[in-house]
């Protein structure tokens, strides 16, 4: 008898393994979708005598509904005019329950901040008050900003909770950005990027990679009755796009069991897929020549002059702002931050060196913590995912570094950036005037 109880509680071990085996290996295939994680640390302690006074901030907004119902509404029409033929599979009438029922919960809430997405800010924001109370205190200003777009503006929101609870909130300014944005939007602006964006060599060169496997055909077997109910480029559309909707039922909590049309193998070649794609559209990429990156100079500048300003008029506690992927992709990869901006012509060697869900999960953000002593000596440090991480210059109390030499370090990759002469971006925006 106990014999048999021991096989039945090994048996119910090892079920409970594979499970959370499985849920593990589900959530490493989530690419930029990649819920926020705050692993607890214990930060370095400042060198003596100094204390934190000035905190510069950007941060990604939280984890949110799909921007849009096109993806979801195609996928719907396929399997719908499938089904109606009677060619869906058993497995798709399944897939089609499913995403049916992923629609209901994402209805009316496209773009928007799920209640994870809320947690997550709030929690970045609570941490932030909690770790550095010296900086939040008398009458200093919190200066927020956030994009035209409504998950940023509800991310600052969300982030600012514990400040307006804890402090008068006459000291707390917000800002909303016009669309015509500089700073946190200037992928939008730069003309050159704009082509490049929709006509650029990476296309030709993401297109090649994705056809070095026909995985994608055995997903679209297993639910449509017809070989060749989609063609072969209406199958990777498909199955890209079911993907995404994959990845999104973790942003927004809603778990209606797309995983088991994936396997492992099928997940890690759609994320292997996006994360190229991140990587030469939005990334370090050479393909570029590094205009992705070299465009968000404007945000550097900013950095730059509102932290010397901070510094100067000490009635500042922090600029913070809200913005996106976009954003904080190439600024991260600009600011030579180690495994944000690694640069390799092998395609087939980019997930290894740049991986979407380590530089731009949901709510990933970059601090610039300032601290100094009595004698006004500046020093700073960077928090990426409020972990401690090395700027690409030297020091020898590391993580903390002396601010003249971050500042002269980023001085001189802006004015090396000028010199570039971007002549084909909009003039009327005096950011991205030529020099």
């Amino acid at each position: 008898m106990g014999g048999e109880i021991m096989k039945i509680i090994k048996c119910l071990f090892l079920f409970l393994l594979m499970y959370l085996s499985n849920f593990a290996q589900d959530n490493n295939f989530l690419g930029s979708q990649t819920l926020y994680v705050k692993v607890d640390e214990n930060y370095t302690k400042a060198p003596e005598g100094f204390t934190p006074f000035y905190i510069n901030h950007l941060g990604r907004h939280g984890a949110r509904y799909l921007s849009s119902s096109k993806s979801i509404d195609k996928i719907l029409n396929e399997l719908i005019e499938a089904s109606e033929r009677k060619e869906l599979t058993p497995l798709g009438e399944e897939l089609l329950k499913d995403v049916l029922q992923l629609k209901n919960s994402e209805e009316g809430k496209y773009g928007l901040l799920s209640q994870i997405g809320k947690d997550m800010e709030f929690g970045i924001g609570k941490r932030m008050y909690k770790n550095y109370p010296q900086v939040f205190k008398e009458n200093r200003e919190i200066l927020a900003e956030a994009t035209y777009v409504k998950r940023t503006q509800e991310s600052m929101n969300e982030f600012l909770k514990t400040f307006k609870e804890n402090i008068s909130e006459d000291n707390v300014k917000t800002k909303i950005n016009e669309k015509v944005d500089p700073i946190l939007r200037f992928f939008d602006l730069n003309l050159e990027y704009i082509e490049f964006k929709e006509n650029g060599d990476w296309k030709t060169m993401l297109n090649s990679f994705q056809n070095r496997s026909k995985i994608y055909l055995e997903i679209t077997n297993r639910i449509f009755k017809s070989k060749d109910m989609l063609s072969a480029k209406n199958s990777l559309k498909f199955t890209t796009d079911l993907y995404g909707l994959y990845t999104n039922q973790y942003d927004i909590g809603e778990n209606v069991g797309l995983s088991k049309y994936f396997t492992q193998e099928e997940l890690k070649y759609f994320w292997a897929n996006k994360n190229l794609s991140m990587y030469l559209e939005k990334g370090p990429s050479s393909v570029g020549q590094n205009l992705p990156m070299d465009i968000s100079f404007a945000l550097l500048e900013d950095f730059l002059s509102t932290s010397e300003n901070a510094i100067k008029n000490e009635n500042i506690a922090a600029n913070l702002r809200f913005a996106h992927a976009e954003t904080v992709i190439p600024f991260a990869s600009l600011l030579k931050i180690d495994f944000a901006s690694k640069q390799t012509n092998d395609l087939n060697n980019v997930e290894n060196i740049w991986k979407d869900y380590e530089v731009s999960p949901m709510g990933v953000n970059i601090q610039w913590i300032f601290y100094k002593n009595e004698k006004n000596d500046i020093l700073v440090k960077m928090l990426y995912n409020e972990k401690e991480i090395n700027f690409p210059i030297e020091s020898n109390m590391k993580p903390y570094y002396k601010w003249d030499d971050v500042r002269k370090y980023y001085e001189k990759v802006i004015n090396d950036l000028k010199i570039k002469k971007y002549d084909t971006i909009i003039d009327e925006v005096k950011y991205f005037k030529a020099s």
